[in-house]
């Protein structure tokens, strides 16, 4: 059985990062920095076939994903990431569940309707569909719409989700391995950044609800991210594995669970 070989991108996450890498070491398995020139400009750290997994940024891993012929290379297909691929899918346990999904630069021609249609107290929350953000998904205010949403006039087909604001509670990121939830931790309350372990039993069980209904999953790895609101838990949204911020999740957990999808998965390519 051949172990992955862990690939993470210097310079992204500081020293925060460095219990992910001294636990893939303890169990076993090569751990090494690299930066996005090495991963892109070569040589390649390992030949073609070889099994690896890369954590870092989003050109990092894709060009790992599509370039190096690694196995898995790492977790993160954007195709299924979009907003408009997985909402149909998660539609009865989605936040947004009321919301819009159109071009940016429509949604600039369109403000007035839509925030007729969304607004609520002068702001109306909007984030891009695509999981490669152009812009941070955030309530925005009916006189900075235009300002707020001007990284997507460099692409007229770049599409937004609209939505009404909704007054959130906890929140909570729950890394999924193979159709299992692994590890999980908070990273918010009202709205503001607040970091603990673990997450409630019925977190878990609302997680694991989702994923019994539908068959459909964007990748082997994922994080789901969960939210309590005024209707109770909903799905915030869907993020990659490998390009997302693990908080204060069990990394004996995740590791071992990551690890073994990558075996399995070059083992059965």
């Amino acid at each position: 059985m051949t172990l992955p070989v862990w690939f993470i991108e210097s310079g992204v996450y500081g020293s925060e990062i460095e219990p992910l890498a001294a636990e893939v070491r303890r169990q076993g398995m090569e751990c090494r920095f690299v930066t996005y020139r090495e991963i892109v400009k070569g040589p390649p750290p390992l030949p073609p076939g070889s099994c690896a997994i890369t954590y870092g940024t989003y050109p990092t891993v894709r060009h790992a994903m599509l370039r190096l012929g690694w196995t898995p290379g790492g977790w993160c297909s954007p195709e299924n990431l979009d907003c408009a691929a997985y909402y149909p899918h998660f539609a009865d346990f989605l936040l947004n569940q009321r919301h819009e999904i159109i071009t940016g630069a429509d949604a600039i021609r369109e403000k007035e309707r839509l925030f007729r249609t969304f607004g609520r107290t002068g702001h109306m929350f909007a984030r891009p569909t695509s999981v490669h953000k152009l812009f941070v998904g955030r309530l925005i205010a009916e006189a900075d719409f235009e300002a707020a949403l001007a990284p997507t006039r460099y692409d007229p087909e770049t599409k937004i989700v609209i939505a009404e604001p909704r007054e959130l509670g906890s929140e909570w990121r729950l890394v999924t391995v193979r159709n299992k939830v692994v590890a999980a931790s908070q990273y918010a309350e009202g709205g503001v950044k607040s970091v603990a372990p673990g997450c409630p039993n019925e977190v878990v069980a609302f997680a694991n609800t989702m994923l019994r209904t539908t068959k459909w999953r964007p990748d082997d790895a994922f994080m789901i991210d969960v939210c309590e609101s005024i209707d109770g838990l909903q799905l915030v949204e869907l993020n990659s594995f490998s390009c997302s911020w693990i908080y204060a999740c069990d990394l004996v957990s995740i590791v071992r669970a990551a690890s073994q999808c990558a075996i399995n998965g070059r083992l059965y390519s």
